[in-house]
C-alpha cells in the first residue's frame, strides 16, 4: 500500500497531476462551523460588512453555525442589524467579544475549524490571524478598500478580486419582500407598516434613501441643500410625483432639533425669504408613524428618519430608488454600485470605471455635481452648486441617457462576481499537492 502511495506522490510531483477539492458550495456544505471577526468603526460599514458575508456565505449553501468574534465597542450597533444578539440563535448563530474570545485561545478552550472569515477592517484584521484558529483565514475588504488576503501558512494576496465588490446578492421581487415582512421580528409594527406604505409609495413616486449621515457635521444643512436640488430636478422630470427619502441613520433628540431649526421646522434658523420659506414649507421631517398617515402632495420632498434597519430592510430602500442615492463609504457604494444605482458619497469616494470613455459633456456633469455635493451646502449663495447636482439627478434618473446606462452596465457587469465567491473558489479549487506525510500515512 505505501508503495502504492508513493507512485501516486510522485506522479503529483513529476507528471504534474493536481488535486482539486469540491466546488465553493460543496465546502460550505460540509462545514459545521465558520468563525467570523468583525471589527471595529465609526459607522456602520464594518458591521455591515460582516452581515454581508454572512447572508452570502448562506446564498452559498452554508447550513452551519455562525461564531461571530466582535469588538465590544461595537455591540450596540451589532445589536441592530445581527439577528439574535447577544444570545444568538441555536444552529445559526453564537456571539463572543474579542476579550473572552482571546482569553479562550490563551486557554486552548478554542476549536480549530476550517474557515474563518471578516468582511473589513482597519488593521486588526492582519493580528486576528494569530488568533483564528482557522485552518485558512479569508480577509476581505469592500469594493476599493483595500486587498483580499488569504492566510493558512502564508499571505497570499489575491489580486484577481481587485475590482469585484464584496458580496452580491439576487433581488427579490417587491413581492416576495413584503411577504417576509409580517414575520420579521425585529421591526416594530409602525416599521412593518411604513415598509408595505413606502412600497406602495415607489409606484407613483420617486424615491431614494440616505444612508450615513448620522454621526457627520453639518448633516442637517447638507440634506437640506440636497432637497432643493432633488425638487428642482424632479419639477423638470415629473411635476405630479413626491419624493419620499427614507433616512437610514439614527439621530439623537439634540441633532433632530438641530434638524427642525435647519428645516424651518422649529425657531433658530427662520427663512430670509418667500423661496426659502416655500421650501421650507415642501419639506418634511417625519417618522414612519406619521409618514403612514401623510397625505403626499406632488413637489414635496418628505424624510422619513427610519434609523438602523435589518440589512434585508436596507437593501429594499436601495433597490427601490428612482433618484441617486446617498452612500456613505465603500461598503455601501459597493452594494449601489452592484445594483446599477447612481450616487452620490458624503464621504467623497467614488468607484467609477470607465468613466473617460465617457462624453465630455458627461464627465463634466459628473465632476462639477461631484464637487457641488461636496461643498454647495457650506455656502450662502449656492444656486450654481444647486444646478450642478440637480443637473446629475436629471441626467442619472432619465432612461437611456448616457450616464444612466452607464451606471445600468456597471451594475450588470459588477453584480457577476464577488469576493466572497471567488475567495472561496480560490480556497477549494486552488491546485494542491499533499504533503508526503499524508502520503504515506
Amino acid at each position: 500500500m505505501n508503495i502504492l502511495r508513493a507512485i501516486h506522490f510522485f506522479a503529483i510531483l513529476f507528471l504534474g497531476f493536481v488535486v482539486f477539492a469540491a466546488s465553493p458550495e460543496e465546502f460550505l456544505h460540509e462545514q459545521k462551523m465558520i468563525r467570523v471577526y468583525v471589527d471595529s468603526a465609526p459607522g456602520f460599514g464594518h458591521q455591515s460588512a460582516g452581515v454581508s458575508v454572512m447572508r452570502r456565505l448562506r446564498d452559498l449553501g452554508f447550513k452551519g453555525e455562525f461564531e461571530v468574534v466582535y469588538q465590544p465597542s461595537v455591540a450596540s450597533k451589532i445589536q441592530k442589524i445581527y439577528p439574535g444578539f447577544p444570545e444568538g440563535i441555536s444552529g445559526q448563530v453564537h456571539y463572543v467579544d474579542i476579550v473572552t474570545y482571546m482569553e479562550s485561545v490563551s486557554h486552548n478552550r478554542v476549536a480549530k475549524v476550517p474557515l474563518a472569515i471578516s468582511g473589513a477592517d482597519d488593521g486588526f484584521g492582519d493580528k486576528f490571524k494569530n488568533i483564528s484558529q482557522s485552518e485558512k483565514y479569508l480577509r476581505l475588504q469592500p469594493l476599493g478598500w483595500g486587498e483580499v488576503g488569504l492566510y493558512s501558512d502564508n499571505l497570499t494576496v489575491l489580486k484577481a478580486l481587485k475590482d469585484m465588490p464584496l458580496a452580491n446578492f439576487p433581488s427579490n421581487s417587491s413581492e416576495e419582500f413584503l411577504k417576509a415582512v409580517p414575520a420579521m421580528n425585529d421591526l416594530s409594527a409602525d416599521m412593518k407598516y411604513f415598509v408595505q406604505r413606502f412600497a406602495d409609495s415607489t409606484k407613483t413616486h420617486f424615491s431614494f434613501p440616505i444612508y450615513g449621515v448620522g454621526t457627520q457635521m453639518f448633516a442637517p444643512q447638507r440634506m437640506y441643500f440636497y432637497a432643493k436640488a432633488v425638487k428642482a430636478a424632479a419639477l423638470k422630470m415629473d411635476k405630479s410625483k413626491a419624493i419620499v427619502v427614507p433616512v437610514v441613520s439614527p439621530f439623537n433628540a439634540q441633532e433632530m432639533d438641530t434638524m427642525s431649526k435647519v428645516f424651518g421646522k422649529k425657531s433658530g434658523f427662520e427663512s430670509s425669504n418667500a423661496t426659502e420659506l416655500k421650501h421650507q414649507k415642501q419639506m418634511h421631517l417625519l417618522t414612519p408613524q406619521e409618514f403612514s398617515q401623510a397625505n403626499l402632495k406632488p413637489g414635496n420632498v418628505y424624510f422619513v428618519f427610519v434609523g438602523s434597519v435589518p440589512q434585508t430592510v436596507f437593501n429594499f430602500f436601495y433597490e427601490k430608488a428612482t433618484l441617486p442615492v446617498w452612500v456613505a463609504g465603500k461598503n455601501a457604494m459597493s452594494f449601489a454600485v452592484t445594483k446599477g444605482k447612481p450616487y452620490f458619497n458624503t464621504v467623497d469616494d467614488y468607484y467609477l470605471p470607465g468613466k473617460e470613455t465617457l462624453s465630455p459633456a458627461t464627465v463634466k456633469v459628473i465632476d462639477k455635481a461631484q464637487t457641488s455635493f461636496s461643498e454647495g451646502y457650506q455656502k450662502f449663495m449656492n444656486q450654481t452648486e444647486l444646478a450642478a447636482v440637480s443637473q446629475y439627478i436629471q441626467a442619472a434618473a432619465t432612461p437611456d441617457s448616457e450616464l444612466s446606462n452607464y451606471f445600468k452596465n456597471l451594475g450588470a457587469k459588477m453584480s457577476a462576481n464577488d469576493r466572497v465567491l471567488e475567495g472561496l473558489r480560490y480556497i477549494v479549487q486552488s491546485p494542491s499537492i499533499p504533503a508526503c506525510s499524508k502520503v504515506f500515512q
